[in-house]
């Protein structure tokens, strides 16, 4: 990741995410951006003022601006994410009770074309207890969509010197409905993520953490970050189109919209 843009509009909610991308970038070292997407000429000038005047904020630091036209800011921001040399900040917003609407249709159409991570502050993201990413939380439970994201957690940890740490729930109530998937059989057992840890520091060299909770996963998972600071969670999602739930089950939604953390989110590539 060479630079890091943070996708604003002229909506209150999507400047949230300033304090984010200025803290990541800070960190990275790399520059910061940020990115809008208008549907024709005509508002460039409109919108790059709208920004310029949000940019006065002292939180902006020396943010870049840039402009895009293009008719879809899906499209023209989920292929921008997409891009190794780049990242992409957004907010979710925190809508219900329609999951697709917990993160907002825009940021829900970008993740499912990155095939990368996107970085997400939800509606109670809290900016002062996570101004830097100190330890990498990953939430994994078998399968291997969940493990999809190991790849990039692994070199995002690098770069940002941060622990690692893989986080598994065990939802005793569900595993029995689960279908086996690559290591399901496996999830019921803490030995699960405790061979994924040791294997992680064998191909990578660096300290991996686990935590096993028991309960509902996704009250277990806000339960257990509320009292975190200067973390970042990392987890995948199914992206299914239209209206359907964007991030796998109702677990990811869930965490987005109580988490006061910010949330790397993936779409896998090959999940159809």
């Amino acid at each position: 990741m060479d630079k890091l843009y943070v996708a604003m509009d002229e909506s209150d909610d999507s400047h949230r995410a300033l304090a984010l991308g200025q803290n990541l970038a800070r960190q990275l070292a790399v520059p910061f951006c940020v990115i809008s997407v208008v549907a024709s000429e005509e508002g460039v000038d409109s919108r790059r003022g709208v920004l310029q005047s949000t940019l006065t904020d002292p939180q902006a630091g020396d943010a870049s601006i840039e402009v895009a036209v293009h008719e879809s800011a899906k499209d023209y921001l989920g292929e921008l994410a997409g891009r190794e040399e780049a990242g992409l900040c957004m907010m979710a917003h925190g809508r219900r009770p329609v999951p697709e609407m917990l993160i907002g249709s825009v940021t829900a159409g970008v993740v499912r074309r990155a095939q990368r991570p996107v970085y997400l502050c939800g509606p109670r993201f809290d900016a002062g207890a996570h101004r830097k990413v100190e330890m990498l939380m990953v939430c994994v439970d078998g399968s291997t969509l969940s493990e999809a994201i190991l790849p990039h957690a692994v070199a995002l940890a690098r770069r940002l010197d941060a622990h690692l740490q893989l986080l598994q729930v065990i939802d005793t109530t569900a595993a029995a409905a689960v279908p086996l998937d690559g290591g399901h059989a496996d999830v019921m057992e803490s030995g699960y993520v405790h061979a994924l840890a040791r294997r992680l520091r064998s191909e990578h060299g660096m300290d991996v953490d686990w935590e096993v909770l028991h309960g509902d996963p996704a009250d277990s998972i806000v339960s257990y970050l509320a009292e975190c600071q200067d973390i970042m969670l990392a987890m995948t999602t199914h992206g299914r189109s239209g209206l359907s739930q964007v991030v796998a089950g109702s677990v990811s939604h869930e965490v987005l919209h109580e988490a006061r953390c910010p949330v790397a989110v993936l779409r896998p590539a090959d999940i159809g």
